[in-house]
């Protein structure tokens, strides 16, 4: 009986135990709890301007100043390897070109020669028929423009107001118009026209008409190079003439290195206007590399004859402006 009570008293405190080590296993968990920090929060610094800080501005004259610099080297260089502006003062390709013509000249077209070299713009080699702009031989500083005729290794022969090239006549629209003094900057009139033939690319003028003009009565007695007597247009590495040679400014022109031979390529250049042009027929040929670049179009025309009223717009011919050569 009383093992009884014993093992029942000895039951009830291991229950009892037991309960109060769940409790304070609990309490001492929640405590743990209580006791862990907080989290922790991070931030970042970000850096932001203050809204009364000034904004630097350029000052209106170094605004001005830039400008005018960048476009003075755009210019240079456009004018230097792109194109080029020149003045037409004479009527030597009239009507094509009129006195007074201000044309853009394409530099690149015929390839690099001397310091000109950029091969990303595209080239062609030198065409009969080709308006040119070149650098006239016997006086290098003033710019002339011709049609090219005569291609290096031709034979070129002019006679009868007829150009004949390796013994075959050059196919060219022939017009007849009346007389005009060298430096009238009207335009040529017409007065009789040719029957034009097969495979003409481009116009001709003399003065007169098919039955007599300048050419046959002045020009095919006064003409120098191939006039009535054929004339082989030299290429580079052929003899230079003696002629040549023994003019110290010439031989600069064509026999740079003193080597008595051409140093480039020669082309037989020859104005529209027939009977009023100073070209191959009178001086020679033009060297590849005094060849400045092909005529492109009319950018500006302004009529400076003394009949001529009015003020800078008036006289301008803006109907010529963008007027393409060919």
């Amino acid at each position: 009986m009383n093992l009884n009570k014993v093992i029942e008293f000895m039951s009830d405190e291991l229950d009892l135990k037991t309960e109060e080590q769940v409790a304070e296993t609990e309490a001492q968990a929640v405590s743990e709890r209580r006791e862990l920090p907080p989290p922790e929060i991070r931030t970042m610094d970000v850096e932001t301007k203050e809204a009364h800080e000034p904004v630097y501005k350029k000052s209106l004259p170094r605004e001005y100043f830039e400008s005018i610099v960048v476009t003075l080297i755009m210019a240079l260089f456009g004018m230097t390897f792109i194109v080029q502006a020149v003045k037409v003062p004479t009527g030597s390709m009239k009507n094509t070109i009129w006195i007074q013509d201000h044309l853009l000249v394409n530099k690149f077209i015929f390839g690099p020669h001397e310091g000109l070299n950029i091969p990303v713009f595209p080239t062609r080699q030198i065409r009969r028929g080709d308006v040119v702009v070149f650098k006239f031989p016997n006086d290098p500083q003033t710019n002339f423009v011709k049609r090219v005729i005569g291609l290096p290794g031709e034979t070129i022969e002019y006679r009868s107001g007829k150009v004949h090239i390796n013994g075959q006549v050059l196919p060219e629209r022939e017009v007849f118009v009346k007389s005009q003094l060298p430096d009238d900057p009207a335009p040529l009139e017409e007065v009789e026209t040719s029957e034009t033939a097969p495979g003409a690319q481009w116009t001709v003028y003399y003065y007169g008409d098919r039955h007599g003009s300048v050419s046959l009565e002045y020009n095919d007695d006064s003409g120098k190079y191939g006039i009535r007597q054929p004339f082989k247009v030299p290429v580079k590495g052929n003899p230079v003439p003696e002629e040549i040679r023994s003019d110290p400014s010439l031989g600069h022109i064509y026999d740079g290195d003193g080597d008595g031979l051409y140093d480039s390529d020669q082309y037989f250049c020859m104005g529209d206007n027939r009977d009023n042009s100073l070209d191959s027929r009178f001086w020679g040929t033009v060297p590849r590399s005094s060849i400045v670049g092909r005529a492109m179009f009319v950018y500006w025309s302004i009529d400076i004859s003394p009949d001529a009223d009015g003020n800078f717009f008036t006289r301008s011919r803006w109907w010529r402006t963008g007027k393409f050569i060919k």
